[in-house]
């Protein structure tokens, strides 16, 4: 009898705190796919209780599932987030004591950019292809002025220089503050050889967010065929703060410094020439020079 009695309670005590178990908390699980139905497999599911800010991240399997046990019965906040798809936001209220439903979410592809055929052309140095892309685009949309760029890209992709020129203007007519486009012309102007021209759009620019050396190396190289030493000099060095071993650079400030007859900078340039690039063909030039220079 007195068995029986302990047996009745251990099985009392059993059925007590499975109870409390499943009173306390709470499983949830669900899909994840896309607005067709396809299985989104490596979808992030993100869960915040209300609460106190509790958070659990799962991944989906490649049947798009997943599942979280022990959850706190209450208000949860359930985000899904899968790459190339919108992210959506559930508030579900989650119970202990009942089987949640299944939550089953699907997705909406993000839109598709207008650029994005003429961005893989591109990509691909199909300029013409790209160009004749961009147009199209332009076309159909008239205010889309970035287009003006991408199209002045092109055009400079395929020496087509005046043409380049004129669609990065048009840009800067629409953007004036667009740091690429400004680049751009400046650039160009450079490698033409326009000095002034080049120098109009460089001085619109921001020198700290430039990290292309070769930008302050062609400015340098251009103040130098026009004999102003000083400012080559001081543009040539901006090129190596960003680029410690850019040999034509240092070449390039021996050069002015012989112009301006400062022989021993000149000598220190030339000798850093050869320290960075021994068997170049500037190394050989540097070499030469050295031995004239008393």
């Amino acid at each position: 009898m007195r068995k029986n009695i302990i047996l009745i309670c251990v099985t009392l005590a059993v059925i007590c705190a499975v109870f409390v178990y499943a009173k306390v908390f709470a499983a949830v699980e669900g899909t994840v796919k896309s607005k067709d139905g396809k299985p989104l497999a490596g979808a992030r599911v993100i869960l915040i209780f209300s609460q106190d800010g509790t958070k659990f991240e799962l991944v989906t399997d490649e049947k798009g599932r997943w599942r979280k046990m022990n959850l706190q019965p209450g208000s949860w906040t359930i985000g899904f987030i899968a790459d190339g798809y919108e992210p959506k936001n559930l508030n579900v209220e989650l119970s202990s004591i009942k089987k949640n439903p299944s939550i089953d979410v699907r997705l909406n592809p993000l839109p598709k950019s207008p650029l994005t055929q003429g961005d893989t052309l591109y990509a691909e140095k199909k300029y013409d292809e790209a160009l004749k892309e961009y147009k199209r685009v332009l076309r159909e949309n008239p205010d889309l002025s970035q287009l003006y760029d991408k199209i002045g890209l092109c055009y400079y992709r395929l020496n087509d220089y005046d043409n380049a020129i004129e669609n990065f203007i048009k840009m800067i007519e629409k953007e004036p503050q667009s740091q690429n486009t400004l680049i751009n012309l400046s650039a160009i102007y450079f490698e033409r050889g326009n000095l002034e021209e080049g120098m109009k759009y460089f001085q619109q620019l921001d020198e700290q967010t430039l990290k292309d050396p070769s930008l302050f190396y062609n400015i340098g190289a251009l103040f130098f065929n026009n004999n102003q030493a000083d400012m080559a000099i001081q543009y040539l060095s901006k090129s190596i703060e960003l680029d410690p071993n850019y040999v034509d650079a240092y070449y390039q400030i021996g050069l002015a410094n012989l112009n301006k007859g400062d022989m021993e900078k000149a000598k220190e340039s030339f000798k850093k020439v050869i320290e960075i690039a021994p068997d170049s063909e500037k190394a050989a030039l540097a070499k030469n020079l050295l031995m004239h220079i008393k």
